[in-house]
């Protein structure tokens, strides 16, 4: 099959609308001659196409050649739906996959082909002409994402977060958007975390690039805007115990220079952003701010809570495992600051060769990139993208939360819970029904519909709803009944159809049309064997309840940590004790002069006696250290 074929006609250059318009015009009367000047088309194709004398074509449709597509035009269209459906599942399809069930098609639809029967897979020219034929369709490389993001990210979740923070915004007035910020915490590190395309030669198999070393240390940076785009200084925290302006030369300015042993987040380091926050936001009890940040657990400590609370700060977390999708600054600000980091790695690197980067370099690397991603534009972006400014609920599209439909069970009936606002008060909340996928209607073949969007309820509906949030903690993430593998292998030993020779390669009418969902369903997870522990969703820590839930954290964990304590001085006095007391039993006397073992000189030989099996210093006793039966002169 020629691949790369250059047309050297121009038959069928028509329109199609056109063609179209003629056939309904000479349907209506007009005549063949009259019709082909109008809309200037060939008169023999235009009788073709009024007659159906065209076997390949029909209508206004184009074909040109003898040769046709081995799988017909409803199940080539079925497979683009199932490609398309798995991959917003995360469970994309390879190329292997795909040849594997046009194979599959052919034989159970009982459709002439001429596929390889020994890999039974279609072959690569079909492959590509099949990616051609569906330019919706396109090979990606994938990304990583971990089962509990896709179970976690779900339009409950989602939902509740909206709503939730609808309601701050309600009760305390926050109207302006100078008063709704986004704070998170990132790594850059003294190695490029990203690798750039470049121009090598041809034919080589490995292509290296120069780094400072394997692994980078990790220094982490604090980030924070509001909803008009402007952010207040960053913070940085360093890895080491002491302070050293050096390591702070080139940051931007007023950023907060922090460090600690380990350079992440910590408790106390978390309340000095606070009060680095609430110097540039000037917050007050009378002129709250909200702060929607990740639920890290150095977030939600009682220091912090309390300085909040005093200082008019609510602080409302997003829901776990969503932040790629809901946080501003994740959305639209981490990924250009890190590729503008990554440059200047590399632009200093190349300027300074023999020298590596060192933290000592990282606050001017910093700072060039910091400028450079940290703009308006980016900032307005992330949180119009994220819906929380403007408020949109419905930003996100249906598409994103086809990867929780996995895992989606129907939820136990319990009775209605209640929902906390930031001052404590309780909203009624009811629980709201999952619809699992093993209980959806299943899709009849014949209509080749992509299942799994007529049960999805509309995000409006969520947003109006009062419930709480239940997210499966289980590790139960196959198909139900099969192995995960089951996914994308297809069952080659099934007895396949016996294979119709009709004159055309059309199907049956009179057989039911086997698609790939029928071939190899869409991934359900199991039913719960066990019970999940609920998530707690979107949460505002700076509430009464939660407040009070920290401090009884806080008390637990020092009742606790006395009692291990104690126990630890006591298992430390015993085992010096004994000790002690082994060492007086080991130390044992002279016979002759009574001199003890541990008083004696050093390197001075003894020997013990074979029938008292007392020990006595060998010149007292006369003899030689290497006699093998002594016996003292007490016993003989």
């Amino acid at each position: 099959m020629v691949r790369n074929y250059i047309r050297k006609t121009k038959r069928q250059t028509w329109d199609a609308n056109v063609m179209q318009t003629a056939l309904n015009e000479i349907a209506n009367g007009m005549p063949f001659k009259r019709a082909s000047k109008i809309f200037n088309l060939p008169l023999t194709t235009l009788k073709r196409r009024a007659k159906g004398q065209n076997k390949l074509a029909k209508g206004n449709s184009k074909h040109l050649g003898r040769c046709i597509s081995t799988l017909p035009e409803e199940i080539e269209t079925s497979l683009k739906n199932y490609a398309l459906e798995m991959e917003d599942r995360l469970f994309g399809l390879t190329k292997k996959d795909i040849c594997k069930m046009a194979y599959q098609l052919a034989e159970r639809n009982g459709i002439q082909h001429k596929f390889s029967r020994d890999k039974k897979a279609a072959g690569t020219a079909w492959f590509k002409e099949f990616l051609r034929r569906n330019p919706e369709l396109s090979f990606r490389t994938q990304e990583a994402t971990s089962a509990a993001r896709a179970r976690g990210f779900n339009k409950e979740a989602v939902a509740k977060f909206f709503y939730t923070l609808e309601e701050i915004m309600r009760v305390h007035n926050i109207t302006d958007p100078m008063r709704i910020y986004n704070m998170d915490e990132s790594g850059i590190q003294t190695v490029p975390s990203k690798v750039s395309k470049i121009v090598a030669h041809k034919g080589r198999k490995q292509v290296g690039f120069l780094t400072s070393a394997e692994r980078g240390q990790n220094i982490s940076i604090v980030l924070c805007l509001n909803a008009t785009g402007q952010f207040i200084p960053p913070a940085i925290i360093f890895p080491r115990k002491r302070h050293n302006d050096l390591l702070y030369q080139g940051l931007p300015y007023g950023t907060l220079c922090l460090h600690n042993e380990s350079g992440y987040m910590k408790s106390d380091t978390f309340v000095k952003f606070l009060e680095h926050f609430q110097k540039h936001c000037q917050s007050s009890v009378d002129k709250k701010v909200l702060l929607i940040l990740d639920g890290h657990v150095t977030h939600q400590t009682v220091e912090a809570i309390e300085y909040c609370r005093s200082n008019g700060i609510i602080m409302l977390s997003f829901p776990p495992h969503c932040t790629h999708e809901m946080q501003p600054l994740d959305v639209a600000v981490f990924s250009p600051l890190m590729t503008y980091y990554n440059e200047e790695l590399n632009l200093w690197l190349k300027a300074n060769p023999g020298k590596i980067v060192t933290l000592y370099n990282v606050g001017p690397l910093f700072g060039k990139a910091y400028r450079r991603a940290a703009t308006l534009n980016n900032g307005l972006s992330g949180f119009e993208k994220t819906g929380i400014f403007p408020y949109n609920p419905n930003i996100l599209p249906d598409w994103k939360f086809k990867p929780s439909c996995t895992t989606d069970r129907p939820m136990v009936a319990s009775t209605d819970h209640t929902m906390t606002t930031s001052n404590g008060d309780l909203l009624p909340t009811t629980n709201c029904e999952k619809n699992a996928e093993s209980q959806r209607e299943e899709t009849p073949s014949s209509q080749l519909q992509k299942p799994g969007h007529s049960t999805m309820k509309s995000k409006k509906n969520f947003v109006k709803a009062k419930y709480e949030t239940s997210s499966s903690e289980t590790d139960e993430w196959q198909a139900s009944g099969n192995s995960s593998d089951d996914v994308s292998i297809f069952d080659e030993n099934e007895s396949s159809v016996s294979i119709v020779s009709p004159s055309q390669n059309n199907l049956n009418e009179n057989k039911k049309i086997v698609t790939p969902f029928d071939i190899s369903p869409l991934p359900v997870a199991p039913p719960q064997s066990r019970s999940s522990r609920q998530s707690k969703g979107a949460t505002v820590f700076t509430s009464s309840p939660n407040y009070l839930l920290a401090k009884e954290r806080l008390s637990t964990k020092m009742k606790t940590s006395q009692a291990t304590n104690i126990a630890r001085k006591k298992l430390f006095s015993k085992t010096k004790a004994n000790k002690k007391k082994r060492h007086e039993e080991d130390d044992a006397a002279c016979i002759f002069c009574c001199e003890l073992f541990s008083t004696s000189a050093a390197k001075e030989k003894w020997i013990k006696c074979n029938s008292c099996q007392k020990w006595a210093h060998a010149l007292c006793a006369g003899v030689s250290v290497g006699k093998k039966a002594y016996v003292c002169d007490f016993c003989v």
